[in-house]
């Protein structure tokens, strides 16, 4: 589900989340800003994915990857975590949850496959998020 970054996330949905600011919400058809993120907004951002919010039933596989291989009699295969390595070589299973960060007086929130994003797709968050956890 694309969100551009700094829309309020969900309002139709939970209309108490009016604060909450979304980033990382990235698809095929959406360009994304790209660039270097410091190390210290990833290991923030690490943090908080060991606290994740709003986890699913199921999980989102990176869109920017090819499709996984599986065996052909386990097509739900594909659709399992996206295996993470942090900064502290533990790993954390992503693609079925938020997480959430404050940044600039706002909460802003990403899917946890934002990490991914970041390290093998040069997604760069947006400036208030990267000045704020820097």
């Amino acid at each position: 589900m694309h969100h551009v970054d700094g829309a309020v996330a969900r309002p139709k949905r939970w209309p108490w989340q009016r604060d909450t600011l979304a980033f990382g919400w990235l698809d095929r058809e959406h360009a994304f800003r790209q660039g270097a993120c410091p190390p210290q907004v990833v290991a923030h951002l690490e943090q908080a994915a060991r606290n994740p919010v709003d986890r699913t039933r199921g999980y989102h596989a990176c869109l920017f990857c090819p499709p996984r291989e599986v065996p052909a009699d386990q097509p739900w295969a594909m659709m399992g975590p996206t295996p993470y390595e942090t900064g502290t070589g533990d790993v954390l299973q992503l693609g079925s949850a938020s997480i959430e960060v404050e940044a600039g007086g706002q909460r802003w929130v990403a899917p946890n496959l934002v990490l991914h994003y970041i390290t093998e797709h040069d997604y760069l968050p947006p400036d208030e998020v990267v000045h704020a956890l820097t």
